[in-house]
This record gives C-alpha cells, structure tokens and sequence, in this order.
C-alpha cells in the first residue's frame, strides 16, 4: 500500500534536493537516481528549463512523496516502484532527482522535478486531474508488484460519481448513468442509441427535438415508478438529450471504431428482456427470440467473412490476440523506455551544446577566475551535461542534436502507430469475445443451432 502527496517548491529548491539525497537517509547515495539532469547541477538545470518557457508561474520545482505501509516493502523494491512512477508520469519530458528514504519505520520515495518540461518547454500543471493520475499510476505498480492497495470506493468498481450517488441514497441512477454509456458506445446514431435503451426495458419520454419538443429527456428504468430526467442536475451535464447525440458522434469519428464498427460487429450481445416485463407482454417473449435469432446469424455470417468456420476456430483466435496483446504490452514498454532515454540524451545534449561556447571561451581566457566568477551557472550547466554524456558513453565532439531530434520523431511515431494497432487488436479480441460469450449463452440456453442465413450450410459452430 502506497500514499501519495505533492506539493509545490518555489525557493530553497537546493536545500530540498541536498535533504532527499542525505547519505543517513539513501543507503549511502545508493537509493538516489537522477534523470536529464546530475545531481549536483540538479538545481542549474532545472533552472535551465525554466527559463525556457514565459509562463509567470514562479514554481521551480514540485515534490512528489510516495509512502508505503511499515513492514511491507524492502528499500530496493521501493526504489525500483518509485523510479516506475516517476517514468510514467513524468514520460521522459522533466528532469528529476529521486530519493529512497529508508531510515524510517515506512520506507517512502521523493521525487524532486523540475516545473518545466525539456521537450516543449510547458510548465507543469497542478491539478486534481494529475493527483488522481499519480495515485491510480502508484495503485497500478503496487498491484503489478503484489503490494496491497489502498481500499477506497474504486475497489467496488464504481467509478466516483456512482459512488456518490449511491451514498446518496440513488444508486438506481448510477444505474441509469451506466446503461446510457454503454448504449451511446454501442451506437452509430442517436436513433440506435434509442432502441437499445428500450430493449434494456426503459420507457423513454421527450427524445425528441425541435420546435414543440420537451426540454428534458426522460428515462423509468424497468420496475420504477417515476422517470429521471436528463438534465445536469438530476443525471449530469453528460445525460442531456443534447449531450448524448453530440457523445455518439465523438464516438463514431474515432478512427479505430470507424475500421471495425459495422452492423454485425455492433450486435455481438444477445437480448435479454427481464422475465417479468416478459411475463407482461406475450409479444416481448417472441421479439427477443426473433432478434437473437437474427442477431446469431448475422455474427456467423461475420465470423464466415473473417475465415473463421468453427467455434474452434473462434477461440484459438481469441486465444491468439490475447497472448499477442501480452507481447504488445512488452513491446510498447520497450519503445517507452528508448523514447525517455532519448529524450534524456536529447535534454542534456542542448543544455552542452547552449552553454560550450563559455566552457570555449574559459580555456581561452586570460583570467580564468574572473570569467568563472561571472559565468558561474553557465559553466557549471556546461560541466554537467559535459560529464554526464561522457559518463553515459557519448563523445560530446561528435554530438549531433539533429540527429537525435530525428531519431526521437521516428521513434515516437512508431510508438503513436503501434498504439491504434494495438488498439485494433484490443478491439478485435473484445468484438469476438463477445460474440463468443454470446453464441455459447445461447447454445446452451436454448438447446439448439439457430438456422444460418447464409449460403454456407456446412458450417461448424
């Protein structure tokens, strides 16, 4: 279990830097890494990327601490968790001194880094929306290195507002809230949208629009006496009928859903009317075993299309993508980590080559000692980044930023490419998987083949 806090460092930013890195406390300087930056210039070149960029805000620097549970975790596996949090919050783009504190009962990181990206020059921005990224980010590695997690209402799968709402006494509404979404994702029209919610069981009042139309749209979920409406104080500024036709159309320009959203990819889910509202209307029964039935057909006709004959076929697919999404996974991490060294070359690289000409222009100075005393923190930028290229195995002569700069595009663009490729493969894997769960459910519910309205009769499923 691990919490987190951060805050803002707008002076002093040496002092914070010397007390992270206190030998008492790091195991000796072991448990210290430091990233686009060296430890003793830490301060210089983050104040390198500072003024880069025209932002008044006048934080330096900001202090992330990561705190785990007494007992729970040894100084290393700390440092290796914490060093995995930075990197993925911080993306390769700032400059960071971090810290493993291990003098203490609870083993805790600090991580110190510079308000200023070196990529874009933007200044970071503190806000909910980033706290909440670092706690899930934190939450993630723990659960990836079997460290408990904090209990809080995320463990109940709820998103916030839902749970909220249901503390509140209207869980019933978060109901409501969750069906909405996964109709709009499920359409490609606001009409679609509309039928699939009624084949949920909701009566719905005031879907239209224009002139004479009700203001609000209103849903009765099945076994409800009254509808909610949707307005942004009841449901959400999400759940206006407005908002919900403006969500669908967002939802089709994306691109991937644009390559494998097509009628029978959408109906991968069997319809299942409640027994009661059934019970109720003879004709209800029959609709829903006419729409399955059409629904199982139009999948095996799209199965057929993809060469897939047997249900066989179908899982050792499925079986394929999966173990394929697992060596994505290994990929993409292998093209994160070339990106953030690259972007670190390429940090200390400018930092070298903006500040050689006072590292030149000492060597040919006659008094050496006035020129370092009035180019202190030009030379020291120079020293730094000098030592660290050599130390990395960069030859400082031969650097050439161009090259890099080429080099980290290139990269990044075939990260950007295999993302939507992965992506492709995700959506692919939960399309047949779906189809899958639902030509089971309905075999084994029913006892029986559908018919196939298709030309061919031989099929395996």
């Amino acid at each position: 279990m691990a919490v987190t806090k951060i805050h803002a460092i707008n002076a002093t930013i040496g002092r914070a830097i010397d007390y992270i890195c206190n030998p008492h406390k790091t195991d000796d300087n072991v448990l210290v890494t430091t990233f686009a930056c060296g430890r003793e210039t830490a301060e210089y070149d983050f104040r390198f990327a500072l003024g880069k960029t025209s932002s008044p805000d006048k934080n330096i620097a900001y202090h992330l601490i990561q705190s785990f549970a007494p007992g729970e975790i040894s100084g290393e596996e700390a440092h290796q968790i914490g060093k995995e949090l930075a990197d993925r919050f911080l993306q390769g783009r700032y400059s960071y001194v971090f810290a493993t504190h291990i003098d203490r009962e609870h083993i805790h990181n600090h991580i110190i880094f510079a308000a200023a990206d070196n990529i874009d020059h933007h200044k970071f921005r503190s806000t909910f929306k980033n706290y909440y990224r670092i706690r899930d980010i934190s939450d993630e590695l723990c659960a990836e290195h079997n460290k408990s997690v904090i209990k809080d209402f995320r463990e109940t799968g709820k998103t916030y507002n839902e749970w909220y709402h249901a503390k509140k006494g209207d869980s019933w509404k978060a109901q409501v809230r969750k069906d909405i979404n996964e109709c709009i994702k499920a359409a490609l029209s606001y009409e679609e949208f509309l039928r699939l919610m009624k084949e949920k069981g909701y009566e719905i009042h005031g879907e239209t629009f224009g002139e004479g139309a009700a203001k609000y749209i209103s849903f009765r979920p099945f076994g409800k006496d009254r509808f909610v409406r949707g307005r942004a104080n009841t449901l959400g500024p999400d759940y206006t009928k407005e908002r919900i036709k403006e969500r669908i159309e967002e939802s089709c320009h994306s691109p991937i859903l644009k390559n494998i959203r097509d009628e029978g990819a959408i109906q991968t889910k069997l319809i299942d009317i409640p027994d009661e509202k059934k019970a109720e209307s003879i004709g209800l029964a029959k609709y829903e075993d006419r729409e399955n039935l059409r629904r199982i057909a139009t999948m095996y006709e799209e199965l057929g299309s993809l060469g897939l004959q047997s249900r066989e076929e179908l899982c050792l697919r499925i079986k394929e993508l999966n173990t394929g999404s697992h060596q994505d996974k290994r990929n993409a991490a292998d093209l994160d980590k070339k990106i953030r060294e690259f972007r670190q070359i390429l940090s200390v690289a400018k930092r070298y080559a903006e500040n050689k000409k006072y590292g030149d222009n000492y060597q040919k100075s006659k008094d050496k000692e006035r020129y370092e005393r009035e180019h202190d923190y030009q030379l020291r930028l120079f020293e730094g980044a000098k030592s660290w290229l050599k130390n990395t195995g960069i030859d400082p002569a031969t650097l050439k930023i161009r090259d890099i700069e080429e080099h980290l595009r290139k990269l990044e663009a075939d990260r950007k490419a295999f993302l939507v490729s992965s992506e492709a493969k995700a959506a692919e894997h939960n399309r047949l998987k779906s189809i899958e769960e639902s030509i089971t459910k309905f075999l084994d519910e029913a006892d029986r083949v559908p018919p196939l309205q298709s030309k061919d009769r031989n099929r395996e499923f």
